[in-house]
């Protein structure tokens, strides 16, 4: 009788010749690391978002004529989150002898008969999706680095589990599928006997791989939608709407879901905030950092660092393949992010589950442990009940009353990140913020701007503000826990009131657009703002007895916009 265990060990065989459609560079160039390179054991590792070809592409390479006549052994692994380490070194013992008759399962210890198979033998063991340094450290202990010029092989989502294991080459990152090779892997799963594309639907197919965003997996799903379609209206339809036909849609979350679970629990809010944008909205990274930071996702005991904790947060979330970088500044830095329709489909049902947040106009729960408010051009209703929770609104992207656009805030007094930049409001300003008094960052655009309407706002991290007209109150000057403030430009004058000398702003990091005399560039002005990172100014009545060198030097060189 053939014992249980046995039964459960089979060992994993690529498929041979499956479909593999604009990867053909990225197979040369890890073909090229693995036969390549010097004798020593190396690690090559194939990075990328779940969904984007990594485990294809590696099954392509493993069965290709090259690595087959270079190495004497070869064996796949296929680790996930959960594994057996046993069992799986059990795999590969078997598919490196070739026996896959003897009874292992009694060996005391397969580790030591697996080192001795490998001894001397220029081998290629690929461990797919490799989740973390653990499942790492139990397997390489066994594969034996006998100057053989041995490779190892990994698939990853998380850029730092191939920075952990890298020895010699630098990590491969699998990019997305060109709009072009969209198309032509589109075409071949739909008419998979060689039959061309109807002219009618060449464009509308077109459409439909460029929604796709170069992800295979998910061109794969909606093929097998469109080959049984043979309407133009049809594929129009699946073109606006790809996410409803995805068949394997459940399978697509539940891998969201294990990156999700894998999540540091300070990352978590981070991510289900972002799913809360529109569809392919690019996130602007500067706010998205300091709208962490009101929000309280993002917390040190160091308070100056906390845009620095921020970015990191951010660079994590980069690196395990949820969140994409769309746009990067000329000095490298990321300028936009976006998160995928997947990813984002993923993050709005947790939000639900976990009543993370309410979307208005959508649930019709008033009362969640977080309040995220779209506001947007269509007919909304502001029938909400204040609950003792805390709220929160979401940056906006149109409105609707601009005339009135507090009137949906009349009942949420406990907001805290408010983005109304892209709108011309009306001044009646002072009364709305009198009841926000919760706000950690501010965005507006209006015509005049009184600062006195906002000094009450003790908690206000970020002030911006676009107006014609600028009227500063010396009192903005006590709000202790500002961090930017960002004005097109104001008039800063040093404080003439005797108990006003000792206010410092200790958290000030960013402040601009400065109008700013040069008698008044002291050295008592600045040590009001002793961590002041970035600076723009424009300097009226420049004299000649009064030099940039008055700047401290920590400013020196970020002082932008000086005249």
């Amino acid at each position: 009788m053939e014992n249980s265990e046995e039964s459960c060990i089979e060992p994993y065989y690529p498929s041979i010749g499956e479909e593999l459609v604009g990867f053909d560079d990225d197979a040369e160039n890890i073909t090229k690391y693995l036969v390549r390179g010097g004798k020593d054991l190396d690690v090559v590792s194939i990075v990328g978002m779940a969904g984007l070809g990594k485990t294809a592409l590696a099954r392509k390479i493993y069965n290709s004529h090259s690595i087959i006549d270079h190495f004497d052994v070869r064996a796949w692994c296929s680790v996930s989150q959960t594994y057996n380490r046993r069992e799986l070194l059990l795999q590969i013992l078997k598919q490196i002898t070739g026996d896959h008759h003897s009874n292992y399962v009694n060996l005391d210890y397969p580790e030591e008969i697996l080192r001795r198979c490998l001894y001397r033998k220029r081998y290629l063991v690929v461990l797919d999706n490799i989740w973390d340094g653990k499942a790492w450290d139990d397997f390489q202990s066994c594969l034996p680095d006998t100057v053989c010029g041995s490779r190892i092989m990994i698939t990853t989502r998380d850029e730092r589990m191939a920075s952990y294991v890298k020895r010699y080459t630098v990590p491969y990152s699998l990019p997305f599928l060109k709009d072009e090779k969209s198309w032509e892997l589109l075409q071949k799963r739909v008419f998979q006997r060689g039959n061309s594309c109807p002219l009618e639907l060449v464009k509308l197919g077109q459409l439909v791989a460029k929604k796709c965003k170069g992800l295979p997996s998910l061109i794969i799903m909606i093929a097998e939608t469109l080959s049984r379609e043979t309407e133009a209206s049809s594929w129009l339809k699946v073109a606006y709407d790809i996410s409803s036909y995805v068949s394997d849609k459940e399978m697509s979350m539940r891998t969201i879901q294990s990156s999700y679970d894998l999540l540091p629990d300070h990352l978590k809010p981070c991510l289900l905030y972002m799913g809360l944008f529109p569809k392919d909205y690019e996130i602007p990274v500067s706010d998205l950092l300091k709208w962490w930071i009101a929000e309280e996702f993002v917390q040190n005991i160091d308070t100056l660092k906390l845009e620095e904790l921020s970015e990191i947060c951010l660079h994590d979330l980069v690196g395990r393949n949820l969140v994409v970088v769309s746009k990067t500044r000329s000095n490298g830095k990321m300028k936009c992010c976006i998160v995928l329709d997947q990813v984002r489909d993923f993050c709005l049902r947790k939000i639900t589950e976990e009543k993370f947040m309410q979307l208005i106009g959508y649930p019709d729960q008033p009362e969640e442990q977080r309040l995220c408010m779209y506001i947007q051009d269509r007919t909304m209703t502001s029938d909400f009940k204040e609950s003792d929770q805390e709220f929160m609104v979401h940056p906006k992207f149109s409105i609707l009353d601009s005339k009135n656009p507090f009137r949906l805030l009349n009942n949420l007094k406990l907001v805290r990140v408010l983005h109304l930049l892209d709108i011309y409001l009306d001044n009646s300003l002072p009364t709305a913020f009198q009841s926000l008094a919760h706000l950690r960052y501010l965005a507006i655009f209006v015509k005049a701007f009184d600062c006195k309407w906002v000094s009450h706002l003790l908690h206000l991290q970020t002030l911006r503000v676009r107006s014609s007209y600028i009227m500063i109150s010396p009192a903005i000057w006590k709000m202790s826990k500002l961090r930017h403030v960002d004005i097109n430009e104001f008039p800063v004058t040093v404080w003439e009131k005797d108990d006003e000398d000792d206010i410092v702003l200790d958290n000030l990091k960013t402040l601009g657009m400065c109008s700013i005399s040069a008698a008044d560039m002291t050295c008592k002005f600045w040590d009001k703002f002793p961590n002041l990172e970035e600076l723009r100014l424009h300097i009226n009545e420049f004299e000649d007895d009064y030099h940039f060198c008055f700047f401290p030097l920590r400013l020196r060189g970020k002082a932008l916009g000086s005249q």
